[in-house]
């Protein structure tokens, strides 16, 4: 309730060209009666009743848009009526937003006394079933407008039946498209190639079997992407020969755990996988990092692909080999496990929310100041087109982010000294994810906050000028990222206290000593392990 179900359902239906339907006029409309009455009356259990009549009614339907109550989603029944012939999208919203648009809630009946107290203990109960929906919107801080555009955007690439412009097999005697200039991963006999551009998912196929790739694959990916991208890429690479097998994780940081990682060698057992398969990890860092910990450990090792559909796992997260599952800490169990193949489609990067796109610029802004300052000038001035989902921008700073990590790892594969460089930002965004057991921000959004702190740490030791520090804080800003702690989770963010507390679980100490990577310039940074402890403590505290 109080989502925008009712306000974005009615747009979308005139968008698309389909008919609006509410099930909660119509459940009112067969009972002759209001829904607080139809409660009053007969209870919860006369309203559900009435609501799978509904459901099992409309959803036999073509060409609508149905806007349901928050509470189908607690019978199977009813859910898997409307997936039966249709798409599920759930509109979420925090607490404080649902209480400011239901007021009290005297027409809310499951609200009573308490309205606030029974909105988040409603939450609480529903949210993993809202989690299951194909996709996901969070509404609290969206506009209408926004809202539509994302539901639109998702339902019309899914509904062509491929993530980005057709592709057709080219005519007799024409010459296939050309395969982007990919980056290189130069680790000798385990290189690999870095695929950036439009189109790639189309084309994977080609490139799997370029590289060598053939026989049986594990697709691992997330519900939402599966039905936006993964069912598509399934079928096109079983025309090519592949025998493909789907499992799909949810897409929250709860299934980094050796719990889901071992449901997810179940299935490949099932499916009598040897060590002459491969697994293909599609989606953002999550699926990047389990599936990859996965393939580094089921029968001691097997190949694997890294297919990102986020940005952030597009110039950062898919590159390098580093995989992991969180135990106590964030990616505390793990492996280096190299990919044999990155395919980055930009045209995957439509549908993500602003949200998700800008905590990806988050690893951007990072790349350009430890590294490439040529990248950070470049975004700094030319920051918006980039928010505008630029195809060709985006290709440009994809590359230049998986060139230069790319670069690093070739010469540190696995972080003995110069690869360090790369957690700019994380000794700080790791404690504050940790901190905030993983819920209400995003990764980019705590590296976000992590650069901001840890560069004003540099600028308290006398490493660089406070001008570095105002630049990376202004690009920020002017990205919609967070630079303070209190700007975190809906400004309810973990305590100092707890911040501090995490850091000390955090795998790149060493010796009892928190390494820290410092910016001393725009492409230089000093690693540290002797900042005073009571100076990190006064940055966090007031943060």
């Amino acid at each position: 309730m109080g989502t925008g179900k009712t306000a974005v359902g009615k747009r979308v239906a005139s968008r698309l060209g389909r008919r609006f339907v509410d099930t909660d006029v119509l459940i009112e409309e067969r009972a002759g009666r209001s829904i607080p009455r139809i409660f009053a009356e007969g209870g919860e259990p006369a309203f559900r009743r009435l609501e799978a009549e509904v459901i099992a009614q409309v959803a036999a339907g073509d060409d609508r848009v149905i806007a349901t109550g928050g509470g189908v989603v607690l019978s199977s029944a009813n859910m898997a009526c409307l997936r039966r012939n249709g798409v599920i999208i759930a509109l979420r919203a925090d607490a404080e937003s649902i209480l400011a648009r239901v007021g009290r809630g005297e027409y809310r009946p499951l609200l009573g006394d308490a309205p606030e107290e029974n909105i988040r203990r409603l939450l609480r109960e529903r949210d993993p079933l809202y989690q299951e929906a194909d996709l996901v919107v969070e509404t609290s801080a969206l506009s209408v407008e926004d809202a539509v555009e994302r539901v639109v955007s998702f339902v019309t690439v899914r509904e062509q039946g491929a993530p980005a412009a057709p592709h057709h097999s080219p005519a007799a005697g024409s010459a296939a498209p050309a395969a982007p200039q990919p980056v290189r991963a130069d680790l000798g006999a385990r290189g690999y190639d870095i695929c950036i551009g439009r189109g790639i998912l189309a084309q994977a196929g080609e490139f799997l079997d370029r590289r060598g790739v053939r026989g049986r694959l594990a697709l691992l990916t997330h519900p939402r992407i599966d039905t936006l991208y993964g069912r598509a890429l399934a079928e096109r690479l079983r025309g090519a020969g592949y025998e493909v097998v789907t499992v799909t994780v949810a897409p929250s940081e709860s299934s980094k755990s050796l719990r889901v990682a071992g449901r997810v060698y179940n299935a490949l057992v099932d499916a009598r996988f040897d060590r002459g398969a491969t697994l293909l990890a599609l989606g953002g860092g999550v699926a990047g990092d389990l599936g990859g910990f996965v393939a580094a450990t089921f029968l001691r090792g097997i190949a694997w692909v890294a297919a990102p559909t986020t940005l952030l796992a597009q110039v950062d997260a898919s590159i390098g080999g580093k995989t992991g599952v969180n135990f106590r800490a964030k990616n505390l169990v793990g492996a280096v496990h190299q990919p044999v193949l990155v395919l980055s489609d930009i045209d995957a990067l439509r549908t993500l929310s602003r949200r998700e796109f800008r905590s990806g610029m988050a690893e951007v802004i990072k790349t350009g100041v430890i590294g490439d300052p040529d990248l950070f000038d470049v975004v700094e001035r030319r920051g918006g087109m980039s928010l505008r989902r630029d195809p060709d921008a985006l290709c440009w700073v994809v590359r230049r982010c998986a060139a230069y990590k790319a670069g690093v790892i070739a010469g540190d594969e696995r972080e003995a000294g110069p690869r360090m460089v790369l957690n700019y930002g994380h000794t700080i965004g790791h404690a504050i994810e940790a901190a905030a057991g993983y819920r209400g921000l995003t990764h980019g959004e705590a590296v976000a906050v992590g650069m901001t702190l840890e560069a004003r740490l540099a600028v308290r030791l006398g490493l660089c000028d406070v001008a570095l520090l105002d630049r990376q804080t202004e690009v920020l800003r002017t990205l919609g990222l967070p630079v303070r702690l209190s700007a975190l989770c809906a400004g309810n963010p973990p305590g100092p206290e707890r911040v501090r507390e995490a850091m000390a679980h955090d795998k790149k100490t060493s010796a009892g000593r928190l390494r820290f990577v410092l910016p001393r310039a725009l492409g230089s940074t000093v690693i540290k392990d002797d900042v005073p402890p009571g100076l990190a403590e006064e940055i966090i505290a007031h943060a």
